[in-house]
């Protein structure tokens, strides 16, 4: 199973942190066009909005760079994708005209290789066309096997890289702790707060959308809510992108007051924003000589955000 960060139907072109040497893999569609003699080598992905070419050869007609995009039904390049191990050996001159992307009219075959993701499941294919008769153009497509294997054992570290960032303390959207980070780091300052006879509080911020919102929507308002919010915290106070939708804070106040005070000004200043996004929130207000351990006390501050949007749940612990 891929990573829940991982998402297969997105280019990884789009990802400006995928982490993968997209030199290398240029540098392989170079080896491959000399060893063929081809005239286009490149790497191809399928997405949900289509085929696109993550990485190619030089091409001075552009008709196959980076970026280029082709239909998801396109017959020719599903066969491609989802052909056996081995791949496909494709004489073109045998293919009717209207199913070849026009990009490949000139093209007399076709050698490719499929490539998949850790789990199995289809990425995309690797693909080398030839415009001209040459001594090697029936040589097996067995022969990109090395160039399928360095591309399987990239996406596998992507994955593991993923996996890894799950597990560290920061989040890597934000750039603020994550909800492991939180629970490692925030009972120590929580105890540094007690000893001192710090008031506390803890305060759930969510993100709610209004309406249909796109993913890259949400990730912009994810981003200025946590420059928001680390904009507002003093320095003992600590803040985390604790899930998907919610941020939590821990502050240290003199009143329980001061977390409503806290949030209508993180609520104000929010709504500035265009996004169409809006912020429920919940607080729980905790005394010094307060003996709960956090894991509760932040199930307690949760339960509020089951209320109204409209509706400030304030709840306290003597």
């Amino acid at each position: 199973m891929l990573p829940d960060t991982v998402k297969p139907g997105k280019s990884l072109l789009e990802h400006d942190n995928h982490g993968l040497n997209l030199v290398r893999w240029v540098q392989q569609c170079e080896l491959m066009k000399h060893y063929y003699q081809a005239d286009k080598v490149f790497v191809l992905q399928k997405t949900d909005a289509g085929f696109e070419i993550i990485a190619s050869a030089a091409d001075t007609t552009f008709r196959f760079a980076p970026g280029k995009q082709f239909e998801l039904e396109s017959p020719l390049l599903q066969q491609m994708t989802s052909s056996g191990i081995g791949g496909l050996n494709l004489d073109l001159t045998q293919m009717v005209s209207d199913e070849l992307p026009k990009e490949f009219s000139n093209a007399i075959c076709i050698l490719s290789r499929p490539v998949f993701w850790p789990d199995g499941s289809e990425f995309g294919c690797l693909c080398v066309v030839n415009a001209h008769a040459n001594e090697v153009q029936h040589v097996s497509p067995m022969m990109l096997e090395p160039f399928q294997i360095l591309l399987q054992q990239d996406l596998a570290l992507l994955c593991q890289n993923h996996r890894i960032e799950a597990l560290s303390m920061r989040d890597p959207a934000t750039g603020m702790l994550n909800s492991y980070g939180f629970i490692m780091m925030a009972p120590r300052q929580l105890n540094l707060g007690r000893r001192f006879g710090a008031h506390c509080g803890l305060i759930f911020f969510e993100l709610v959308p209004q309406g249909e919102v796109d993913e890259e929507t949400q990730e912009r308002a994810h981003r200025e809510l946590a420059n928001l919010l680390i904009g507002t915290l003093r320095v003992a106070d600590m803040a985390a992108h604790f899930d998907a939708t919610k941020f939590v804070l821990l502050v240290f106040v003199d009143m329980e007051r001061d977390l409503e005070h806290i949030i209508r000004r993180v609520e104000k200043q929010f709504a500035q924003s265009p996004t169409p996004m809006t912020l429920d929130s919940s607080a729980k207000f905790f005394a010094p000589d307060s003996t709960a351990k956090l894991a509760p006390m932040l199930e307690s501050a949760k339960e509020g955000l089951q209320s109204s949007h409209a509706t400030l749940s304030i709840n306290t612990e003597a």
